[in-house]
């Protein structure tokens, strides 16, 4: 299988430049996106054996919500204890953590409703190969941008201590003001209670401004992911047309919509597609945040470390990373990271590993992540070249089991 990787590089560069440069940020469920998504596919359309578009709802705005409701929670519930009703104020208080719980913790789409619908569109490309399909993989990326975070632009140093920070006074305040309504505690006690959480106001209330109304470009989270999954569809059908394509393997290119959204184009594809992915043995080699070389790794679980991934897979991508000569490992994703679109896929069964490349922990991550600066130049070109040496490595083995 001889491809020529640094002409692969530049044509997914190239035309990830051309998408940003003509569309711009693009927020899940907005024109822009949409537009990517028709661009994406008409680029596959030209050589796939097959190529769809999904359409499927996504309330934008519902992921993050979470975050201006424990803000509004905890300002009501600090009054109800200066008004000595404790039982009211950590019955607001628990229905705020279990929104947390559920809708970031967990992924669940437990307020969506309370937010717009509009309409996300995934777009999928497909090279059948040469004889029975006994196996398929994916390669997939996101074309969606994330809101810009405002904490990683100001004082990005204290990220995880104004976040936890937050969060931890919000349920420290519930446990003391539940142990205080259950035991029946004197009035004063509340009282005072209540004066200690309105001194934590300022902390819990920062926690508002924690994403701008503005999108990033996007290009590093992730539309060059996307562009790579494209070009590495064209390089399989010429492949195919030149008598080398692959034996036993099909292999799809994916392009999400709503992953800043909470994963939600992935979850509608896992949903609507549940029956071909289980039909026989599926990989997903998923890529997100492809920054920097000497970061990589990849994930062996996902949605803050609730979704087990496939480690076997997850160490055979990294194998193959080291056969040409990358530093890159294995590792469970932290805790309050979040998740990425290998998660929805492996809570049906898929194999999935997500290659990342860049710091991914509350206390760093790359400087440019969920910010304006999140441009092409942002991304090595190594990166992107090992990203595809390491998928077309996988797959070559794959399809000669």
């Amino acid at each position: 299988m001889k491809v020529d990787f640094n002409k692969l590089t530049k044509r997914t560069f190239d035309l990830t430049r051309r998408l940003i440069e003509k569309i711009g940020p693009r927020e899940a469920g907005s024109k822009a996106s949409r537009s990517c998504a028709d661009e994406l596919f008409s680029e596959m359309d030209e050589f796939c054996d097959q190529t769809e578009k999904q359409e499927f709802g996504v309330h934008t705005g519902a992921f993050l919500g979470w975050i201006k409701i424990l803000v509004a929670f905890y300002v009501v519930s600090v009054i109800l204890l200066l008004l000595d009703m404790a039982w009211l104020a950590s019955g607001l208080l628990l229905v705020g953590i279990l929104i947390m719980v559920f809708q970031f913790f967990l992924y669940k789409h437990t307020i969506d409703f309370l937010y717009q619908k509009k309409t996300g569109i995934n777009v999928m490309g497909v090279i059948e190969p040469e004889g029975e399909v006994k196996r398929q993989i994916i390669i997939s990326g996101h074309h969606d941008t994330a809101h810009v975070f405002n904490f990683f632009i100001h004082q990005p140093k204290l990220y995880g201590l104004r976040v936890m920070g937050g969060i931890g006074i919000f349920c420290g305040v519930f446990l003391f003001s539940a142990i205080f309504a259950v035991f029946s505690v004197p009035s004063v006690f509340v009282y005072v209670l209540g004066l200690v959480a309105s001194l934590g106001m300022s902390i819990v209330v920062q926690l508002w401004f924690f994403a701008g109304k503005k999108c990033t470009p996007g290009a590093g989270d992730n539309l060059i992911s996307s562009v790579m999954a494209v070009e590495s569809m064209r390089q399989f059908s010429e492949l195919k047309k030149s008598g080398a394509g692959l034996k036993n393997t099909r292999v799809m290119a994916v392009s999400f919509d709503g992953e800043e959204e909470g994963l939600r184009g992935a979850h509608a594809f896992a949903k609507q597609r549940k029956e071909m992915l289980q039909s026989v043995p599926t990989y997903l080699y998923n890529v997100d945040c492809p920054y920097l070389l000497k970061d990589m790794f990849f994930l062996t679980s996902d949605i803050n470390a609730s979704i087990q991934l496939d480690e076997d897979f997850a160490k055979m991508c990294a194998s193959s990373a080291r056969k040409f000569g990358y530093e890159a490992k294995t590792k469970p994703i932290a805790f309050l990271t979040g998740g990425t679109d290998a998660g929805e896929l492996a809570k049906i069964g898929v194999k999935a590993t997500t290659m990342m490349a860049m710091p991914w922990d509350n206390s760093e991550r790359a400087s440019v992540y969920h910010t304006p600066m999140d441009t092409i130049d942002a991304v090595d070109e190594n990166t992107i070249k090992a990203s595809m040496q390491i998928f077309f490595d996988v797959v070559k083995s794959l399809d000669e089991v």
